[in-house]
Parts: structure tokens; C-alpha cells; sequence
């Protein structure tokens, strides 16, 4: 009964909140104000978006139209003579050839109306020419001119409050290769406000020239909260590419029909805006009609707002929020509802899930660490044994023939090997000791098989000494190819231990040319290895127990790998990962 309550209460509400927001008689009057009002503001949005285009337009060819000349000008005989030979020019050839380029830059200078002044920066010849005259060179400024132009990605680029369109010689932005001139036009920004001013036909509009790059203004009138405000607004970021729109946003109480275009080449937007209610004036007759219906419209919104923002949307957000805090590992979090309705059910049984899930996750990883660490410890005892049987021959055979010398010194190394087994119950320790470990068990048995095998161990390179691996990883192996390698081998035996670094891997590499394995019972241990179920036969065992061990400690990618690498050689490869400790 208590569950059908819930759910009755929550289909009551929706019957509720539905009537409420179809409410008809109201609706087809806010359509019927609003239709005419969505057409109105369409049509001039649409003629305040083409103004702005084509103003936008214009100016995009007239600039294009500047640096086409510019670009031309990067040719000039003269100008280049001068950039490059004019320490072999005479006076009368230098005067004659600075005449003719301040003619052309003149010409440049006068052909648009934006050109504030237009210029050469010539460091080769020390000389600065303008359409005026001729300047001292001044090396700072030419410095300026030419990392503004290098580090702009638009057509005009902002120093300040300073506009200009640079050229450089040799015309490239890529490289640090100094140009050896520079042609400079400034560009006056007053000419741009006369531009946005035409723009406007009445006096509470207003237009303005924004650039994204050097966050520079140029408006047609002193407006500057008013463009900080829309460009907060609506131009917070650089859009990714040219767009052109038309809205409405409120600033101060006062809504403001804009309409803007993006310039991918100036990396620029020109926008136009007008109070809306100059827009809508005529319309404000109508407005009295709705007043009572907006009021209580309004009402309505605020208290069906409130009333979902709390006994819904509030619950259903703490709810997903709780999710999250549970996919984030958050076992921990708890939720109460007050009301006694639906959600109060779904947080309960949401705990209890919670609950649940943290208790069985906690078993099921406890069990699995108890599992695997007894498993490694099983494994791990399973190699000792057989090192043990082997030993004690030989101290045996040592004895009979009475060879002291070399039964001192294998004694010592026996007492090495198994402090190193007996001495800590860790399961992991460095590979420098492991390494240790193995070498001392390879010296062992290179007295035992002194006369029939040559054995190679490679020094561990220092920066492999401190990585963390499982006991008993390297000697087995060397074991195995000594007992079922090389046990056989009557003469030239060889045993060889290197250490490789591939990628962000560490192989360790034990080669033996012992007995001639066959191909497909090659085939059959690599298979044995990659499947961690493979039962586990005598042959094999050895391997196995330090390839799983290694899956479990560094993952699956790692572990054991055998090859034949040539008639009579087998290798073994053990893969761990590396990184700088």
C-alpha cells in the first residue's frame, strides 16, 4: 500500500503540472503577441545582419585590396637593391631610388582611405621611408614591427591602440630567418569609427569593431561598459569559424537586439546593436492586454518552478550525484530524503544497494588477495626442493675426492644462496639481488659442470638494480637449463644470462645450446604458457609457476616467453617493465 501511494502522489502531480502549463486561453494570447513579435524581430534581425555583412564585407576587400599593393611592392627593384646592394650604390642612385619608392608608397597611401601612413623598414640600408620622407632607422622598431607580425594570425595586427598590415621579406612566418625589409602600413582607426558611425541611423544604436587576438576596440561611440557587457555575453570566446547571428540579451535591465558577423581574416567581429524597446515601441499598446495574464503566468512559472526544483528535480539530482560518488568508489555515501514519497523508497533501497555492494566487494577482494597470495607462496615453495637434492650430491662427491679448495668456496656460496631463501619471507625484493641470487647458484654449478660448460653472465646495468620483482624468478630458470639442457652436453656447453632494454620493457635473456628441442614441443610450452589453466606437468612446472607469478604481480602482457633461436640453442625470455627509479 505504501508503494501505491507513491505512485498515485506522482501521477497526481503530473496531471497537475500539465493543466497548468497548457493552460489555453493564455497560451493562444502569448502565441498570438508573440508571433507577431518573433516576426518583427526577424525581419530586422535579418536587415541588421545583411548591414552588418556588408559593411563587414567591404572591409575585408578594401584591406585585402591594401596588401595585394603591398604584396606587389615586395618586388620593387628599388627596394631590394637597396635591401641588399646598397653599400654599392652611389648617392645619386640611392636619392633617386628613395624618391621613387616614398612615390609608390604615396601612391599606396592615398588609394585608401584607412591608410594612416605607409612605410619601408630597410635595416640593410639603416633607412626607414615613408610616404612623407625619410626617417632615421631606428633598430628597436623594426624589431617591434617584426615579432607583432610574427606572432599575429590575422590580417591586421594590434600594437596598443595602433593598427597595421606588415609584409615582410622574404615573406614567411615559420622560421627565425630576420626579413631583410618590412613594408608598414598604419591604419587609422579614426576612419574605422566614421565607418561604424555610418553604420548607424539613429542615435541610440551603436556598432563596433572587436578583435579576438589583441582583445582591441574601436566603437562609434564611448560605450566601453555597454561592449565589455556584450562581448562577455555573447563573444567570450573565438569561434572556430565565420558566423554571422542576430539575439537579443538583457544588460542592466535593458534588452539590446545585436547582430554580429565573424571574420575568419581579421580575426575579428563587427556587431550592431539597438535597444529593443525602440525596436518594439509600436507594440507596447498591446502589452496591456497581457498584464493581468503575464502576472499570473509569471506566478504560476515561479511556484510550479519552485514546487518541481524541490520535490523533484532537487531529489533526482542528489540522487545522480550519488550515482556518481558510487562510480567514483564512493562506497561510503549515504542519502536521506524528509518527505515520506517515492524518493524516499528509492534513497532507501539505494543505501541498502550501496550497502550491499560495498559488503560483497570488500569479500570478494579479500578473497581474491588471500587466494593469490597463497597461491604464490605454493608456488614459490615448489622450487626450492630440487636445488636442495642437488647440493647435497655435490658437497658428497666434493668430500669423496677430497677436493677442499673448491669445497670451501662452494660452501660459501651455498650458505649465500640459502640466506638469501631462509633469510626474509617477502615475496618480492630487487631485481639486483635476484640477480645476485641466481649468479651465486650459476657459479655453483659451474663447479659442477666445470669441464663441459662455458658460462656467460652479463653485469645488471644499474639503472635495472631497484626494480621490484618476485623472488625466484631468474635461478629456476638457470636450474632448468643446466638440468634439462645441458646435463646432457659432453664438451662446449654454454650458458649465457644478458639483460636488454626494448621500450619501456626489461628482457632478461637465458640461452643455452643443450639439448636440440623439437619444434613442436616448443610449440606446446608456448602454448602451455599463454593459457594460465593449463595443467601443470612435470616438464613444465618450473616455467609455469614463475610465468604466473609474474602475470599476477606485473599483469598480462608480462611474463615468460620461449623460442628456438637455432639448431640446438633454446632460450628464455623474461619480460617486466621498466621505468626510472
Amino acid at each position: 500500500m505504501a508503494e501505491r501511494s507513491w505512485k498515485v502522489s506522482l501521477l497526481s502531480r503530473l496531471i497537475i503540472s500539465f493543466v497548468i502549463i497548457i493552460a489555453p486561453i493564455y497560451g493562444l494570447g502569448i502565441f498570438m503577441y508573440n508571433s507577431g513579435l518573433e516576426i518583427l524581430r526577424n525581419e530586422l534581425s535579418n536587415s541588421m545582419i545583411s548591414q552588418v555583412s556588408y559593411y563587414l564585407d567591404n572591409l575585408e576587400t578594401e584591406i585585402r585590396r591594401i596588401q595585394k599593393l603591398q604584396y606587389e611592392l615586395l618586388n620593387d627593384n628599388d627596394i631590394n637593391r637597396m635591401a641588399t646592394i646598397s653599400e654599392t650604390l652611389t648617392n645619386i642612385e640611392i636619392r633617386d631610388a628613395v624618391l621613387r619608392i616614398r612615390n609608390r608608397l604615396f601612391a599606396i597611401k592615398n588609394s585608401s582611405k584607412y591608410i594612416k601612413s605607409t612605410a619601408v623598414l630597410i635595416p640593410g640600408a639603416q633607412k626607414e621611408i615613408t610616404d612623407s620622407g625619410v626617417s632615421e632607422f631606428s633598430s628597436e622598431k623594426f624589431g617591434e614591427m617584426k615579432a607583432i607580425a610574427r606572432n599575429a594570425d590575422a590580417s591586421i595586427v594590434y600594437d596598443g591602440n595602433s593598427m597595421y598590415l606588415i609584409v615582410p621579406y622574404p615573406y614567411s612566418y615559420t622560421t627565425e630567418r630576420d626579413p631583410i625589409f618590412l613594408i608598414v602600413s598604419e591604419l587609422s582607426p579614426e576612419e574605422f569609427e566614421m565607418t561604424l558611425k555610418a553604420m548607424k541611423s539613429k542615435p541610440d544604436e551603436g556598432a563596433a569593431f572587436y578583435n579576438f587576438q589583441s582583445m582591441n576596440l574601436i566603437d562609434a561611440d564611448v560605450g566601453v561598459y555597454l561592449h565589455e557587457e556584450i562581448r562577455r555575453r555573447i563573444f567570450s570566446g573565438i569561434p572556430a569559424e565565420t558566423a554571422e547571428r542576430a539575439e537579443i540579451i538583457s544588460i542592466s535591465g535593458t534588452n539590446y537586439l545585436v547582430a554580429y558577423k565573424i571574420s575568419g581574416y581579421f580575426r575579428s567581429v563587427l556587431y550592431k546593436y539597438i535597444p529593443e524597446n525602440t525596436v518594439f515601441e509600436p507594440l507596447n499598446d498591446f502589452k496591456g492586454w497581457f498584464a493581468v495574464f503575464t502576472v499570473l503566468s509569471l506566478t504560476v512559472v515561479v511556484v510550479y518552478s519552485t514546487y518541481l526544483h524541490k520535490f523533484i528535480h532537487k531529489p533526482l539530482s542528489r540522487l545522480a550525484s550519488s550515482f556518481a560518488e558510487v562510480k567514483r568508489g564512493n562506497l561510503d555515501i549515504h542519502i536521506e530524503h524528509d518527505v515520506d514519497d517515492e524518493f524516499r523508497f528509492i534513497y532507501r533501497n539505494f543505501n541498502s544497494m550501496v550497502s550491499d555492494l560495498k559488503a560483497l566487494i570488500e569479500q570478494t577482494y579479500t578473497q581474491k588477495l588471500l587466494v593469490e597470495k597463497a597461491n604464490m607462496k605454493q608456488l614459490q615453495s615448489q622450487i626450492n626442493p630440487h636445488f636442495l637434492y642437488n647440493s647435497f650430491f655435490i658437497l658428497n662427491t666434493m668430500a669423496r675426492t677430497e677436493d677442499y679448495e673448491n669445497l670451501e668456496r662452494f660452501t660459501e656460496q651455498l650458505g649465500k644462496y640459502f640466506q638469501f631463501v631462509t633469510r626474509s619471507g617477502a615475496d618480492e625484493v630487487t631485481l639486483q639481488k635476484e640477480v645476485e641470487h641466481a649468479r651465486i647458484y650459476t657459479e655453483i654449478q659451474a663447479l659442477r659442470f666445470s669441464n663441459r660448460v662455458k658460462v656467460c653472465f652479463e653485469e645488471l646495468p644499474r639503472e635495472f638494480s631497484n626494480i621490484m620483482v618476485p623472488r625466484l624468478i631468474l635461478q629456476p630458470l638457470i636450474e632448468n637449463a643446466f638440468e634439462h639442457g645441458l646435463s646432457t652436453v659432453k664438451r662446449d656447453g654454454i650458458l649465457n644470462v644478458s639483460f636488454r632494454k626494448c621500450g619501456d620493457e626489461l628482457h632478461i635473456i637465458v640461452e643455452n645450446n643443450g639439448e636440440n628441442i623439437p619444434d613442436g614441443k616448443i610449440e606446446l610450452l608456448k602454448q602451455k604458457l599463454a593459457d594460465e589453466n593449463t595443467v601443470r606437468d612435470e616438464e613444465v612446472t618450473a616455467l609455469q609457476n614463475i610465468n604466473l607469478r609474474l602475470k599476477l604481480k606485473f599483469g598480462r602482457k608480462y611474463g615468460l616467453t620461449v623460442d628456438k633461436i637455432q639448431t640446438g640453442w633454446f632460450r628464455i625470455t623474461i619480460a617486466v617493465p621498466y621505468r626510472e627509479y
